[in-house]
C-alpha cells in the first residue's frame, strides 16, 4: 500500500465536495456524480464572484478545511470529502511560536514546540461555535510540517501528560478500534456522571458518549450470561478487537461477572 494514501481524506475535502454531499443529503437530489460534479462547480464559480478572498489574512494562520463532528460513523470505502465540510482558518505558527522557536535547541523542547501548537490547533476547531470541527492526522501532519507517525507519536504523548482525549477525525467517526477514548469515556460512567457531563468533560459528541455505553452495556449483558468472548462478536456484529476491549475494561470494574472460561488475563489479549 502507497504510504502517501493516508492523505487521501486531505485532497478530498473541497468545496466541490460539500456542494455535492449537501445536493444529496438535505434536497434529496440523486443522479450521476458527473451531473453533480457540474453543479458544484458551477456554484464554486459563483461563490468565488460574489465572496473575493479576503485580502489580508493574520500572520501565521492558515485557511483550511476540516470535518464537523456530526453524522454517522464512517463506512468501509467512504471518502474524506462524504461528511460535512468546514473551511476554517486555523492558528498554526504565532508569533508567540516564533519566540519559543529562537531557544529551541534541544529536541524534546522542539517537541514540545509542535506538541503546544498542535493542541492548539485541535482546540481551535473544538471551540467553534457551529460545533466541533476535527482534523485528521494526516491533517495535522501537513499543518505543522511534519510525518503522520510523528504526529501519531505527539498525540499519544499528548493525551497522557494532559488526561485530554484531544480527538482527531478518525478518533470521533470511530474508524479505528483503539480503546483509549473509550477507556476514558467507561471510567467516567463507572464513576457515575451521565452522558452529558462525560461528553463535556471527554470533548465528545453525546451521541457517541451514548453509543460507547450502549455497545459496553450489551458486551457486559453477553458476559453476565458467560458467553465467550469470541462467539460474542459474531452475535453483536461487533469486531472481534473492539468486544475484547470492552472484555478488559469489564474485567477491571465487574470481576465477579467473568466466568471459569472468561479470566482476565484472556480478555486483555
Amino acid at each position: 500500500m502507497n504510504a502517501n494514501r493516508i492523505y487521501t481524506g486531505s485532497s478530498q475535502r473541497t468545496f466541490q465536495r460539500a456542494v455535492i454531499h449537501l445536493l444529496e443529503t438535505q434536497y434529496g437530489v440523486l443522479g450521476s456524480e458527473r451531473v453533480l460534479a457540474l453543479l458544484s462547480q458551477d456554484m464554486q464559480q459563483l461563490a468565488e464572484q460574489f465572496y473575493p478572498p479576503p485580502a489580508h489574512l493574520a500572520s501565521g494562520w492558515m485557511v483550511y478545511t476540516g470535518t464537523r463532528a456530526s453524522g454517522k460513523k464512517a463506512r468501509p470505502g467512504q471518502g474524506g470529502g462524504d461528511h460535512e465540510l468546514v473551511t476554517l482558518a486555523w492558528p498554526v505558527l504565532l508569533p508567540e511560536d516564533l519566540e519559543e522557536l529562537v531557544n529551541c535547541n534541544k529536541l524534546k523542547t522542539r517537541r514540545s514546540w509542535l506538541c503546544k501548537r498542535m493542541i492548539r490547533i485541535l482546540e481551535h476547531g473544538y471551540q467553534q461555535p457551529g460545533g466541533e470541527v476535527l482534523l485528521t492526522q494526516a491533517d495535522l501532519a501537513c499543518l505543522l510540517g511534519v510525518s503522520a507517525r510523528q504526529i501519531g507519536i505527539l498525540l499519544e504523548e499528548a493525551r497522557v501528560e494532559t488526561g485530554k482525549a484531544l480527538l482527531t477525525k478518525g478518533y470521533y467517526f470511530d474508524q479505528g478500534v483503539k480503546p483509549t477514548h473509550k477507556a476514558e469515556i467507561i471510567q467516567l460512567y463507572e464513576e457515575g456522571l451521565d452522558e452529558a457531563a462525560i461528553a463535556v468533560q471527554t470533548n465528545h459528541a453525546q451521541e457517541s458518549v451514548g453509543q460507547y455505553v450502549r455497545d459496553y452495556e450489551r458486551v457486559k449483558l453477553m458476559i453476565k450470561y458467560q458467553i465467550p468472548v469470541e462467539t460474542i462478536s459474531a452475535m453483536i456484529g461487533m469486531q472481534s478487537s473492539l468486544v475484547k476491549a470492552y472484555a478488559k475494561l469489564i474485567a477491571q470494574y465487574h470481576p465477579d461477572l467473568l466466568s471459569e472460561q472468561i479470566k482476565p488475563a484472556q480478555a486483555k489479549r
